[in-house]
């Protein structure tokens, strides 16, 4: 009874997360973090998601609402037998696909998961009014997560926080669906409802937060990027040179360029060859895994796993030599790979291929003593990036970079959430 009445004393937050439950993306991740330090201090955080069943369950410093709900995404995974759900969306991709992606684009608006809203705000609308809910947060992607919010804002009068991890209509993976003039104007049209009515429109880059400030004032707008939980204490030393990538590869980040410079040192370099160890974790396009597969010596110091426990990342990055992050190739830079938070605080060295700026990335990597970014077809770049972390691990150097990253964990992310929250 007394852990009740210090949470009824709480300020209650709802925050409308889709993929809460969703492995580890990168919207779990974010959230995940940011409420291991939001929780407590005056406020008790509601995280309402997508789930196999209607449930609620109550824990001591927060609860979950799960809302069931049809995922039309999932429909034409199965059906099309492909991972374009989960970003995957491959250089190769045959025409069934490009018709799925087109449908998503011209069809469905804000997104597929807009066939989620009505139940949701159903279910939100009355819980806010029985328990007096003052606060409600949206996160996207998915953008139609958004809608919910404003519908809730119209409806129950409570204050409103859309945090956009991704852009909308300048969105890399939605300009790739091909949306025609009409249904770019239905997409703009809801960014535009999302932005002027939500009380505060969080952002995790600076280039989005700058594309936002012409349609809204500044005052409203709130940059809060994203960081890391994870903790670095001591190297394990690995027998092998281990470059590993964690994260999703598809057309946008296509590293064949990358992959022709290892086969050239696997081929020219017997100790290199001997040594080495390529370290793929995410979700990969089929035309990069069979680029690799094909190719003998690629293929023979070769490691995959699609799905990695969030516990088990600690490890695999101490014992990695490079880490590899991979830009979207597109000219909008305006997201920030949440990975390049974990590989920064791990003191590793980064190999960063990107053929656009990004500021932040650009940014993050020359505070924090990195090499810079090169582009994916500068072959002498990355061979020498890689041959000089080589040098270092036959020297048995420790070449970790030491520094405060402390600004870099969800802890400094969640001080700047309360604040947010506090001002409305």
């Amino acid at each position: 009874m007394y852990i009740y009445r210090i949470k009824n004393n709480m300020k209650k937050v709802i925050i409308v997360s889709y993929y809460w439950d969703n492995g580890d993306g990168v919207g779990k991740l974010r959230w995940k973090g940011i409420l291991k330090y939001l929780k407590g201090k005056g406020l008790y955080p509601i995280i309402f998601t997508k789930g196999k069943s209607n449930k609620e369950s109550k824990y001591d410093d927060h609860t979950i609402i799960t809302n069931k709900g049809f995922d039309i995404n999932s429909l034409f995974s199965k059906i099309f037998k492909t991972k374009y759900s989960e970003g995957v969306i491959d250089s190769s991709d045959s025409i069934f696909i490009k018709l799925l992606s087109w449908l998503r684009a011209n069809i469905f608006f804000p997104d597929p998961r807009i066939l989620w809203v009505r139940s949701s705000v159903k279910v939100l609308s009355e819980y806010i009014v029985k328990n007096k809910i003052k606060t409600i947060i949206t996160t996207s992607p998915p953008h139609s997560i958004h809608l919910i919010g404003y519908k809730l804002k119209n409806i129950a009068q409570i204050n409103w926080i859309a945090d956009f991890r991704d852009p909308y209509i300048s969105w890399d993976l939605l300009l790739n669906m091909k949306p025609n003039f009409i249904s770019n104007k239905i997409h703009k049209y809801y960014q535009n409802i999302f932005l002027k009515n939500a009380d505060k429109v969080v952002v995790t880059n600076s280039s989005l937060k700058k594309e936002f400030e012409s349609i809204i004032t500044k005052s409203k707008l709130e940059l809060i990027s994203n960081g890391s939980n994870l903790k670095f204490i001591n190297d394990i030393k690995s027998n092998h040179f281990i470059i590993s990538y964690f994260g999703l590869i598809n057309k946008f980040r296509d590293p064949k360029v990358f992959l022709q410079v290892i086969e050239e040192l696997l081929q020219n370099d017997n100790f290199f060859k001997s040594n080495f160890q390529l370290n793929l974790y995410g979700n990969i396009q089929k035309s990069t895994l069979n680029y690799i597969y094909n190719n003998k010596l690629l293929s023979s110091v070769f490691y995959h796993i699609n799905n990695v426990d969030s516990k088990e990342v600690n490890n695999l990055i101490s014992k990695s030599s490079i880490l590899l992050l991979l830009l979207n190739n597109s000219k909008n830079q305006n997201t920030t790979p949440i990975k390049i938070y974990d590989y920064l605080v791990s003191g590793k060295q980064i190999l960063t291929l990107g053929n656009y700026q990004n500021k932040d990335v650009d940014y993050l990597l020359k505070k924090y003593n990195r090499k810079p970014r090169c582009s994916y077809i500068n072959k002498l770049k990355i061979k020498e990036i890689i041959l000089s972390a080589f040098l270092d691990f036959k020297k048995s150097k420790n070449n970790l970079i030491n520094a405060d990253y402390s600004e870099l964990g969800f802890k400094n992310k969640a001080d700047q959430y309360r604040k947010v929250i506090s001002s409305l």
